[in-house]
């Protein structure tokens, strides 16, 4: 059977001559059936479909990706692990993509079959970065009596997520050797309850003898009826359990009403010591301030402990931003670690504290070298400067036989995204770019974008350092499409790019983990809404995901959106977050748009409004549109709140 990676160069080749800007399939090979057939029965269970499509398939380029399904389902079955063709696999196809997840799941074969000597002779520094398997090589230290090992697992113990089973495993070992004490666990008990995070602290107190361990009972009705656990706590109860599930408790019923939760710490204070007490008010001061509530930021000077960690910092910081109160939010951000401190967001607020405290000399160099970096705070620097954005000096252009010489590397990814395995494609391309210098990661965004694989093109460019070419990172596909439904819903055109290209980096067939869909990522619910809502005869949710259908039920949710906030800003943030929860984020009283979007209690929201006005002011020059700066975007915002509307609240977008 002739392979397919001559036809795939002589298609690059005809795609870079400009001779075919098509993403149009070729006719499928029987190669091609084989690949999906295969790939269909993996996604079964069906081993026996697997091994057809390998035999199917022959000596075809991509023959590694069946052989691997076929791996990957056998490593899952009970019994020793198929290892011997595991390392035919890794010796036959030793640059495939596929090897280091292969490596993996093989490493957690080994792992559970206690094969440790093999296990130690495969695991490698890359694969170590999966928790289980880290996890796996703690065990089998712990089994060589490396005694180092408990410092290593402490960091995955206070790391307050949910962990794989064996990093439980690993976890009694140590408090049976007592290297994770009573305190440990407390510590990380009380870190779990903080987040609400039951399941977690189900696992922990899992390591507490069970006459300290908190009740389930108890547990539930600290969460879900908080002010009921506190009102029948007993004096003469003064267990670590019932503390630990009181301050719990506090903390849910401040999510509710920091106010009465007060009043109830002032009643309980008797019984706490001081460091409960400092974490009490914290809870209630961190609540508060997510609820936007002015009075955080003197709940804040309650905590009489450091803040240990930057989560609670950042947001003693945005309690003093929407207090305005400048010297205490250059107090918190000095008391920022060194990472977080040199974020752009903080020394953005930094120097406008600084300027606000007359101190303009200050001011003006923290502005001056953060308006060099791109970005919404490098803009908006930029602009607090009086400069205006202007888009890099793009460098050279990538030359055909640039574009020609990285092309091969991408055949596999490129043939995998004709044949519609858009997942498969994705990981073959961020393989094959991930290698690369600035000049090819440039070489390769270019190739990407002449076969119009426009979400590819943007994801090497991101990457090309100083190579950047905003033509590339900001491209302008479906123009006469995007104009025509901005225009029919009176929508600022750079708007909708701005807020497409954030949602799916223009990849028609995006599918996020919620189901969203499509360019503009619609919910499934809200796609229906706004298609009864605009007359549209015939919709049917499958539709949702072509381009035209999507732009068009986008812009005009979009528009009804903007109808409904009064103001882009709100509307960007509603698109992502849902107008109810905006209507609840909104002062009764004028306020800042920068001051509010940074004060946004969801941080995926916080950013995705920033990014979509970023990329809007971009967009305003590359569509050649007269000049919107970013502050004209951000403006003020009245303080009225946003109009109700009961059918559209329960939609929510992603």
């Amino acid at each position: 059977m002739q392979s397919a990676a001559p036809i795939c160069r002589a298609l690059a080749s005809l795609l870079l001559a400009g001779l075919l800007l098509t993403t149009t399939p070729a006719t499928a090979t029987p190669a091609d059936d084989a690949l999906l057939a295969a790939h269909d029965s993996w996604a079964l269970r069906d081993v026996a479909g697997v091994q057809r499509g390998i035999k199917n398939m022959g000596s075809d380029p991509l023959i590694d990706y069946p052989e691997y399904w076929l791996l990957d389902l056998r490593l899952a079955q009970p019994g020793p692990p198929p290892s011997a063709d595991v390392k035919g696999f890794l010796t036959r196809y030793p640059n495939s993509p596929l090897l280091e997840p292969l490596r993996i799941t093989w490493l957690k074969a080994l792992a559970r079959a206690q094969d440790w000597d093999t296990f130690a002779a495969q695991v490698t520094q890359n694969a170590l970065e999966d928790t289980e398997v880290a996890c796996d090589h703690f065990q089998n230290r712990l089994l060589k009596q490396d005694s180092s090992v408990a410092r290593d697992v402490r960091v995955l113990w206070f790391s307050n997520k949910i962990l794989p089973d064996s990093c439980v495993t690993v976890f009694h070992q140590l408090a049976s050797n007592g290297s994770l004490s009573n305190d440990d666990v407390w510590a990380a008990l009380r870190q779990a309850l903080s987040d609400a995070n039951l399941n977690l602290a189900h696992v922990i107190m899992g390591f507490l003898p069970s006459a300290q361990a908190p009740g389930e009972l108890d547990l539930s009705t600290a969460y879900n009826r908080p002010l009921r656990f506190l009102e029948s706590w007993k004096i003469t109860d003064a267990s670590p359990a019932t503390h630990e599930l009181a301050l719990f408790a506090l903390a849910q019923y401040a999510a509710h009403s920091p106010e009465l939760a007060i009043a109830q710490l002032n009643r309980l204070a008797p019984r706490l010591n001081a460091h409960e007490i400092s974490y009490a008010w914290l809870q209630i001061a961190y609540q508060g301030a997510l609820a936007l509530n002015p009075k955080a930021i003197i709940w804040f000077r309650n905590v009489t402990d450091p803040l240990t960690n930057d989560v609670m910092r950042t947001w003693r910081i945005r309690a003093a931003l929407r207090a305005q109160n400048w010297d205490e939010l250059l107090n918190g951000i000095s008391q920022l670690s060194g990472t977080e401190a040199r974020q752009p967001v903080w020394r953005y607020w930094k120097a406008r504290a600084l300027s606000a405290l007359n101190k303009a000399d200050e001011a003006q160099a923290l502005l001056a070298e953060l308006a060099q970096e791109p970005g919404f705070y490098g803009l908006l620097a930029l602009e607090d400067l009086d400069g205006q954005f202007q888009a890099p000096i793009a460098p050279p252009a990538a030359q055909a036989d640039e574009m020609m010489a990285v092309a091969p590397r991408f055949e596999r990814a490129f043939r995998l995204h004709q044949l519609g395995l858009a997942t498969d494609a994705q990981f073959e391309w961020k393989a094959a770019d991930r290698p690369l210098n600035s000049r090819e990661h440039l070489a390769a965004a270019t190739w990407a974008a002449q076969v119009l694989w426009i979400d590819r093109s943007i994801y090497s460019i991101e990457r090309a350092g100083d190579q950047q070419d905003y033509a590339l990172r900001y491209p302008l596909p479906y123009r006469d499409e995007i104009h025509n439904w901005a225009t029919q819903n009176q929508l600022d055109e750079a708007w909708v790019y701005g807020l497409t290209r954030q949602e799916s980096h223009f990849f028609p067939e995006a599918r996020s983990r919620s189901g969203a869909l499509g360019l503009m990522q619609l919910m499934p619910a809200t796609a229906r809404w706004i298609a009864r809502r605009i007359s549209l005869k015939g919709f049917q949710p499958a539709a949702a995901t072509r381009i035209d259908v999507n732009l068009q039920l986008g812009s005009a949710y979009l528009r009804y959106l903007l109808n409904v906030t009064g103001n882009p800003v709100l509307a960007t943030a509603a698109y992502n977050a849902g107008p109810h929860r905006v209507r609840g984020w909104m002062l009764e009283a004028p306020l800042e748009a920068a001051l509010f979007i940074e004060t946004i209690p969801i941080t995926e929201t916080r950013n995705y409004v920033k990014h979509v006005l970023y990329n809007s002011t971009v967009y305003n020059q590359r569509l050649g549109l007269p000049v919107v700066s970013l502050k004209q975007r951000l403006g003020a915002l009245s303080g009225a709140k946003p109009a109700r509307d009961k059918d559209i609240d329960p939609v929510v977008q992603p």
